[in-house]
């Protein structure tokens, strides 16, 4: 969902740079200190998990988490949104609002064992996610 009020982080980040771009808009406000950290995977990747694990089912644990191993903070993401998507302006910081749970990260000890590893960088999963965003705004 690209919805600024009921969508995930990534989303709702594409829908506001976007808009204020749009409307060349030179500041956009970010809650509380943006170095709160987020691990984020690709929905491809995801399902290539997914399919391997099914393919592999014999060898799958249990219980396993699946993520990328690694996190960037809410700061990286709103500028690689921002770099994406060619808004220049500038972000502020509204720190009489919430920054949320400082570190949200998997153990991928299972993952890692099992074999498994993404393949889309913080990048390129923008990217796609940016032109999915153009192509539903069209429909």
């Amino acid at each position: 969902k690209f919805n600024t009020t009921y969508s995930h982080m990534i989303p709702a980040v594409i829908m506001r740079i976007h808009e204020a771009r749009q409307k060349n808009k030179n500041s956009i406000e970010i809650w509380g200190d943006a170095i709160s950290r987020r691990e984020f995977m690709y929905v491809e990747d995801l399902a290539d998990f997914m399919a391997e694990a099914i393919r592999r089912f014999h060898e799958l644990p249990s219980v396993i988490n699946v993520g990328i191993g690694h996190d960037h903070t809410i700061h990286e993401y709103y500028t690689t949104i921002a770099r994406i998507i060619g808004f220049k302006g500038e972000f502020h910081h509204d720190f009489s609002k919430p920054s949320g749970m400082y570190q949200k990260l998997v153990d991928m000890s299972k993952l890692d064992a099992f074999g498994w590893r993404y393949t889309t960088s913080l990048e390129k999963g923008i990217e796609k996610t940016y032109e999915y965003f153009l192509e539903m705004r069209e429909k």
